[in-house]
């Protein structure tokens, strides 16, 4: 009998290391686990018009969700729309703008709570330039212009501090080369109808002379409310790699205005880096985000981009991993995107207290093959020092493509999800909805190490 317990105890063990290695196996190749099994609630379409793009989400200290987009096909009157609500089902959406004429554009919208007054920026013209940023108090408030004109691909990020409003975005001071474009920085006191004056915070050359161009700046304010971290995506050349880089400005009451700091490359300078996105959490540390790009073969004179999430933290000042090696891949599986639209991932990062989330969106696959895009997910608990190796598809719907995440974390950590959702068809460059999802933190999957040891009965 003795004999026989031994071998049953032995036949377990092999079969959960078995069990083990093949799950853990099936996580980093990218086989990922649905939200609905932590019981998110299923996503909700917000617009109903297939004719969206580029959604923004807010939330209020008191629970009030504001999801933003901006209509901008001819099925559907051109302009901003939004869609509010304290909790599930939210209303409606209702238009925030309206475009004078179908042909004016509006586009990369954001959205923020200044207690809980909604405050809205955009840009209108001509996609994608000229424009004029606009900034907007409440679903019906009077739009007031923040810089006219502008160049590029303008994507304004709108922060509340402690007694401003904020504004960041990149633009070309003209048409003839709208990629050679500089960083601004624009603020309206709360007591204040109108903007000052944006000013440069970084040249397109600064940190790459004497060639370069700024793209899709993002910016966090500190809980204090007196520091401002940046970053953004640097060009250098017809022929230099991408990268990304940082810095920061300290508020100094005394010239109601940021110092800077110096500039801090993020990525390597060998490594093809996009997109980035930053947060900073409850015990100030700093986290960036960004899609790293690996070019590989596929046959044929044919070649693929894979794309991996890549992550620095600052904590204590110090970078980790410290800046001379490889940032942390948070996904050891990458993601790859269909060349309809857009042809890069694309990330959202939030953070509150301790716990830090990522979106991205991508699709699984061997280089080279098709896929639907799918919005992924990923948390941390711990300030981001562990990650766990479970990845989550937050969006759940294998028949559409999922683009442009937008996230952010209520006060009960529970996360708040909008991205776009194909409506079907052979046309991929319109027909897409605003979808949104809220739920818990995905749960962590944690493998334990086995023990064995002999069994005397």
């Amino acid at each position: 009998m003795k004999h026989r317990t031994e071998l049953l105890i032995v036949g377990v063990i092999i079969v959960a290391m078995v069990y083990t290695t093949a799950t853990y196996a099936a996580v980093v190749q990218g086989n990922d686990t649905g939200w609905e099994q932590d019981g998110a609630q299923m996503p909700g379409n917000l617009s109903h018009n297939g004719d969206i793009r580029q959604p923004a989400i807010a939330l209020s200290a008191a629970g009030d969700v504001t999801v933003v987009w901006s209509n901008v096909g001819v099925a559907a009157q051109r302009g901003i729309f939004a869609a509010t609500g304290a909790g599930t089902p939210i209303t409606p959406s209702v238009a925030l703008y309206l475009s004078e004429s179908q042909s004016l554009d509006a586009w990369a919208p954001d959205v923020a709570y200044q207690g809980e007054q909604l405050a809205a920026t955009w840009v209108q013209g001509t996609f994608p330039y000229p424009g004029t940023i606009m900034q907007q108090d409440g679903l019906t408030g009077t739009p007031h212009t923040v810089m006219a004109p502008v160049y590029g691909y303008t994507t304004p990020r709108l922060l509340v501090g402690s007694d401003r409003l904020l504004l960041f975005f990149a633009s070309a001071d003209n048409g003839n080369d709208w990629s050679k474009a500089d960083l601004y920085y624009a603020q309206r006191p709360f007591t204040a109808e109108d903007w000052l004056t944006p000013t440069i915070v970084i040249t397109r050359s600064q940190a790459n002379p004497p060639y370069g161009g700024i793209w899709y700046p993002h910016a966090a304010l500190n809980t204090n409310k007196d520091t401002v971290h940046l970053v953004w995506e640097q060009t250098a050349g017809t022929l230099a790699m991408r990268g990304v880089w940082y810095t920061r400005g300290s508020w100094q009451a005394a010239h109601q205005d940021f110092e800077w700091a110096s500039l801090t490359r993020l990525s390597l300078a060998d490594k093809e880096s996009v997109r980035p996105k930053i947060a900073v959490d409850g015990a100030q540390r700093v986290h960036v985000t960004w899609i790293e790009q690996q070019v590989v073969p596929t046959g044929a004179g044919t070649q693929a981009t894979l794309q991996y999430v890549s992550y620095r933290r600052f904590e204590n000042e110090q970078w980790m991993p410290p800046l001379e090696q490889p940032a942390q891949r948070l996904d050891a599986a990458p993601v790859q995107v269909n060349t309809y639209r857009p042809t890069w991932s694309n990330i959202a990062i939030d953070a509150r207290d301790d716990t830090v989330c990522i979106a991205w969106h991508g699709y699984r696959g061997a280089p080279g093959v098709s896929g639907q895009e799918e919005i992924l997910l990923k948390c941390s608990r711990n300030g981001g020092k562990d990650w766990g190796t479970q990845t989550t598809n937050a969006s759940e719907t294998p028949d559409a493509l999922s683009l442009f995440p937008a996230l952010r974390l209520d006060a009960n950590r529970r996360i708040h999800l909008a991205w776009e959702e194909h409506q079907k068809g052979m046309i991929y460059t319109t027909n897409y909805d605003t979808y949104y999802r809220q739920g818990p933190l995905p749960r962590l999957q944690i493998f334990l190490p086995l023990i064995m040891r002999n069994y005397h009965g």
